[in-house]
C-alpha cells in the first residue's frame, strides 16, 4: 500500500454569510486548505456541506466557485440526490455545466411505500444512463419502508458509469461486501465515509476515506495511513483513536452538537468568516472550551 492507493477526500462542509449566501474568501480558503493537507478531492454538496438545504442555482454557484479557486489541483464530486430520477438528471445538468468532475447519487430524499424495488431501480438506473459524467454513489443503510438494500447497491455499483463509492453505512456487513466487489472493480474507488472507521476500513480492501471532517482530521488519519503503510496496525488505531477524541470533543460524544461545533471550529482556525447554518444543533459555552483546548491540543495537525 502507498499513499497514492490511499486517497482522503473531504465531504466538505459549505462556508456561508450571516444572510445565507455564500462566503467567496472562506471557499478559497477552504480550497487551499484542503490543498495544504493532502486531500485529493471534495464531495460538495452532501449532508455536511448542507446540499439538501440549498437551491440548485446556489449550489452550482458553490461548484463554480470551488472549480475555479480549485483548477485541476482537486477532484469535485457533487451530490445531485434528490426524489426522483427526472429531477435527478435534471439537477446532473446543471452540476455538470458548473464545472464537477463527479455526480454523487444517495438514496431520494423520500420515505414512502411507493420506494418500491421497481422506484428504486429507476431511481439509480435512469441518472446513471444519462450521466455524462462518473458517478459516485453514497452508500447508506436506507429506512425500512425503502426497497433498497445491500443487494441493490452491489447490483448498481457494478454499473459501468459508476467509478466513486462513499460507504457511510456503519456496517461491517457492507465493509466486507463491498470490499469484496471491488476485487471485482478496480477502476472503482472505494472511500469510507465514516472518519471514525478509516483505518480499518481501509485494512479491510478500501481505498481509503471520503470524510465529512475531512478539513480537519486528514493530517492526523495520514499519519494513521503511514502507519498503517509500514504494517505498523497497532500505530494505525492509535492514531484513528485520536483523531476519534478530537472528533468527540468537538461535536461532543453523542454527535449532539454537530454541525454547531464543526462551523464554530472552522471559524475558530480563520478558514470559515461565520459559524451560519440551515442546521439547528445547540451550543453552548461548555462545548466552546471543550473545543477550544482540544484545538490547543492538536494544533499542530490542525494549522
Amino acid at each position: 500500500m502507498t499513499n497514492n492507493l490511499a486517497p482522503l477526500w473531504s465531504a466538505t462542509p459549505t462556508p456561508f454569510m450571516e444572510d445565507g449566501s455564500l462566503d467567496q474568501a472562506s471557499i478559497e480558503r477552504l480550497v487551499e486548505r484542503h490543498i495544504n493537507h493532502s486531500v485529493a478531492g471534495l464531495m460538495v454538496g452532501g449532508t455536511c456541506g448542507e446540499g439538501p438545504m440549498m437551491p440548485l442555482r446556489q449550489l452550482s454557484q458553490l461548484v463554480s466557485m470551488i472549480k475555479k479557486a480549485a483548477g485541476d489541483r482537486l477532484e469535485i464530486a457533487v451530490q445531485v440526490t434528490d426524489t426522483s430520477a427526472a429531477k435527478v438528471i435534471e439537477n446532473m445538468r446543471h452540476i455538470a455545466d458548473a464545472g464537477a468532475d463527479y455526480h454523487v447519487i444517495a438514496a431520494p430524499w423520500l420515505v414512502a411505500d411507493f420506494c418500491n424495488h421497481d422506484f428504486i431501480q429507476r431511481y439509480f438506473l435512469e441518472p446513471l444512463e444519462q450521466s455524462t459524467l462518473p458517478v459516485g454513489l453514497y452508500v447508506r443503510q436506507a429506512p425500512p419502508k425503502m426497497a433498497l438494500d445491500l443487494a441493490c447497491w452491489l447490483d448498481f455499483v457494478g454499473h459501468p458509469k459508476v467509478s466513486l463509492i462513499k460507504d457511510s453505512s456503519g456496517s461491517l456487513e457492507y465493509r466486507q461486501a463491498l470490499a469484496d466487489k471491488k476485487k471485482e472493480l478496480p477502476h472503482v474507488t472505494l472511500l469510507v465515509g465514516d472518519e471514525q472507521a478509516v483505518i480499518p476500513s481501509v485494512a479491510a480492501g478500501y481505498d481509503g476515506g471520503l470524510m465529512g471532517t475531512g478539513i480537519l482530521i486528514a493530517r492526523i488519519i495520514r499519519e494513521g495511513l503511514n502507519a498503517l503503510q509500514a504494517n505498523d496496525r497497532l500505530t494505525a488505531d492509535l492514531w484513528q483513536e485520536r483523531s476519534n477524541r478530537l472528533l468527540h470533543d468537538i461535536f461532543r460524544k453523542d454527535i449532539g452538537c454537530w454541525m454547531s461545533g464543526l462551523k464554530y471550529t472552522l471559524v475558530q482556525l480563520g478558514i470559515f468568516s461565520t459559524p451560519y447554518t440551515h442546521l439547528t444543533f445547540p451550543f453552548n459555552d461548555q462545548d466552546r472550551n471543550r473545543i477550544d483546548e482540544a484545538l490547543k491540543r492538536e494544533m499542530a495537525f490542525l494549522n
